[in-house]
């Protein structure tokens, strides 16, 4: 049965979400409009979070955005080991679950406050004991910011997955605003305060998601109140421990297949070489967040639809992201050589030569991005896994290789040749288990093409009404 067209200017692109059953407790809300709640919010997002990277980049300079991106790497290890996967596992759960989140969510609760402790240890182990030379230039006072972000950035995480679960775009949009927002404002504070140090860059790390972390608590009480019957989740125990482990061993290869360079750099380079490489890849993967804004939206929607209309909707997403990605992927390239040096300064002219690098990856795996979503969202997260293994293989191969021979330019390379074959992955995976064909899945249709020339004839006519006139009366 075909799908009717949503009204208005998406809506000649992507087709209507299908209603719910008659017996869905509570109406979810369209793929388009969960689009827009999201595109919204991240746009703003995008704004405060360049404006926080502009001040750090100006007022901070190369070495010490090194040892911030260096910081801010090792809390996201953490994070990623103290979630041990319960992202994936609530959103997907959320998603299918029928009945009360006390049937499962204290389960979750007692793996994420163990891999807390697990993730404060180990980084007290690696960075007190250990003292790799991967971490040189990470000062005590910095490490001490580290172990303080790594318990409150899972739990942010915990709560946007919620968020997510619940399809609550618009709010989780505003949260996540809130927290750039605030970061940005006590890192300027502290800057008045303390200094110019990397510490302050820290601290307004911090500030941010505590400020947005109450906020969304504060939003999910509903959630809360009925999710602590802790016999009735015992027999939940297991399989949320499996669920989000399997998952959690991709997560952490797909960390290091997104990460290890930074780490790489410091070792065989030094920080400010850090911090240039940081600022080619933050610019490069720009074209992230299409995919992103689609692949939050996509996993709960292919949850609850799969077998009915999951298979041509994701389709119909996957040609309008690939379109979208390979324009913009041009137009980064062409503007980052007047762009960089005269927004950040001089100083991170280098850095555009990583995004030339880095780029042709990072538009294949935008592609990645949004297949691994839907195979999620299909129940099937063995396939993420095994893309990130592959990813960080080619990374820790080719980076010995590379870095050395051509500094941050070679671990721009490896990281393109890595995104590029793990995002290709996902894609063979996903075209195999839709029954496609390549030209379904990636060429957007004549219909499509058509859609998108109407968009623009109308944007132009309301932006340049005197250029529109011209045209017509030349025809």
């Amino acid at each position: 049965m075909s799908s009717r067209i949503v009204e208005g200017q998406m809506g000649s692109i992507l087709p209507e979400e299908k209603r719910g059953s008659a017996d869905r407790v509570a109406p979810r809300p369209s793929f388009v409009s969960s689009l827009v709640a999201i595109a919204c919010g991240q746009l703003a997002t995008i704004v405060v979070a360049s404006l926080n990277q502009l001040c750090i980049a100006r007022l901070l300079g190369p070495a010490p955005q090194g040892l911030i991106s260096l910081c801010l790497m090792s809390v996201a290890f953490g994070s990623v080991v103290g979630s041990i996967g319960s992202e994936a596992t609530i959103i997907v759960w959320i998603s299918k679950s029928k009945g009360s989140p006390s049937t499962w969510f204290p389960a979750v609760m007692f793996w994420i406050v163990s891999g807390c402790a697990l993730a404060c240890a180990l980084w007290s182990v690696l960075y007190w004991q250990w003292q790799p030379a991967f971490l040189k230039g990470i000062t005590p006072g910095l490490a001490l910011l580290v172990l303080s972000a790594i318990p409150i950035t899972v739990l942010f995480s915990i709560v946007m997955s919620l968020l997510v679960g619940e399809e609550r775009f618009r709010f989780r949009s505003v949260v996540a605003l809130v927290n750039r927002v605030s970061a940005l404002l006590i890192f300027l504070l502290c800057i008045l305060l303390f200094g110019r140090r990397p510490e302050t860059a820290i601290l307004g790390y911090l500030g941010g998601l505590a400020v947005a972390t109450a906020l969304a608590l504060m939003s999910l009480g509903h959630f809360f109140r009925g999710a602590w019957r802790i016999r009735e989740a015992s027999k939940s125990l297991i399989p949320t421990m499996i669920f989000g482990v399997r998952g959690q061993a991709g997560t952490l290869a797909n960390f290091f297949s997104y990460r290890l360079d930074v780490f790489m750099v410091n070792y065989f380079l030094d920080a400010s070489q850090v911090g240039l490489y940081a600022l080619g890849v933050l610019v490069s993967e720009a074209l992230w967040q299409l995919p992103g804004i689609v692949s939050t939206a996509l996993c709960p929607r292919t949850a609850r639809t799969v077998g009915a209309g999951a298979d041509s909707f994701t389709c119909s997403v996957l040609r309008q992201v690939f379109l979208v990605t390979m324009v913009a992927g041009l137009v980064i390239a062409l503007v980052s050589p007047v762009a960089l040096p005269l927004i950040f300064g001089a100083r991170f002219a280098p850095s555009v030569a990583v995004v030339w690098w880095i780029l042709p990856g990072t538009m294949i795996f935008s592609l990645g991005k949004v297949s691994g979503a839907d195979l999620l969202g299909r129940g099937l997260n063995i396939y993420n896994p095994i893309s990130s293994y592959i990813g960080v293989v080619i990374t820790v191969v080719l980076d010995w290789f590379l870095i050395p021979r051509m500094g941050i330019q070679g671990a721009a390379l490896a990281s393109s040749i890595a995104y590029f074959a793990g995002g290709g992955y996902l894609l063979i995976v996903l075209k195999r288990e839709l029954k496609t064909s390549w030209k379904n899945l990636l060429i957007p249709s004549e219909v499509e093409l058509i859609a998108y020339k109407k968009l623009w004839l109308q944007f132009r006519a309301r932006f340049w009404p005197g250029q529109t006139s011209t045209v017509r009366g030349m025809n």
